[in-house]
């Protein structure tokens, strides 16, 4: 099978291709990023581990506009309670289990420079090694929000926009991988594993054909990139795609045509 994933960025197209039963049947699943880490031309990662579970959220608070001269008592304060939020949630206690992450990316609010603003909104992540740490992350940014809006008197509503769980490559798969690739003398560098730091809710593909009992790996292939993704001047080296269509495509006809 052939997944096209849409809404990966956001990690909004796995969760629900996965809950369809579309890779129940799957025994090895192949997926992969160019870079992310490997900025090598000429080089191959044949598994990874350490992918960060996710949450995306949006808070919008709604308050009580009024003229900011006049009247500035008959006014509660979106911005403002917007704005502890936004600051409240990098507050939020690292976990001694493992890593975790938060980021507002986005704060609007307002309508003009002499009006009590009645709406702010920002829009943020969480981020933890485990979903568990996630979880804690998650439930402690909501927390935040709502105490934010309770000491402005404005209300808040929060809404889910993507989550992505964690997960990791299958290894015995991986090392099979590496012993196929590492003698072709294709990629100048045949890393076994390695570690990243991002999400991905291509994890829900991997996890649901793992405690399906079949296997998966997330693969890197390298190549070198005029800056970091997600940057406006963003290139890669073209090179990287034919190699890395013809290393797919052996595996799978590797992995298709395998005896148990």
């Amino acid at each position: 099978k052939i997944c096209f994933q849409p809404g990966e960025e956001g990690v909004v197209g796995a969760k629900s291709m996965v809950q369809s039963g579309i890779v129940d049947d799957v025994d090895y699943f192949i997926s992969g990023h160019i870079g992310l880490g490997d900025y090598n031309d000429g080089s191959l990662v044949c598994m990874t581990k350490g992918f960060l579970a996710t949450d995306k959220l949006d808070a919008e608070f709604t308050g009580v506009p009024s003229h900011a001269g006049a009247e500035p008592e008959k006014g509660k304060n979106a911005l403002l309670a917007a704005a502890q939020a936004a600051i409240s949630l990098h507050t939020i206690s690292r976990h001694s289990g493992g890593s975790s992450r938060i980021n507002v990316g986005v704060l609007e609010a307002g309508t003009g420079r002499n009006v009590v603003p009645a709406n702010g909104l920002i829009k943020f992540e969480t981020r933890g090694e485990t979903a568990e740490i996630n979880d804690f992350m998650a439930k402690e940014a909501k927390r935040m929000c709502r105490a934010a809006a309770m000491l402005y008197d404005v209300d808040v509503k929060i809404t889910p926009r993507g989550s992505a769980t964690s997960s990791n490559s299958s290894r015995e798969m991986g090392e099979e991988i590496y012993s196929l690739v590492e003698p072709l003398n294709v990629y100048q560098h045949v890393v076994k594993e390695q570690k990243v730091s991002g999400s991905e809710d291509c994890c829900y593909f991997m996890s649901r054909v793992q405690e399906h009992g079949g296997q998966a790996v997330y693969m890197l292939y390298g190549t070198k990139e005029a800056a970091g993704h997600h940057q406006s001047d963003f290139d890669f080296n073209e090179e990287v795609l034919p190699r890395t269509a013809a290393t797919i495509a052996m595996l799978v006809e590797h992995f298709g045509n395998k005896e148990e």
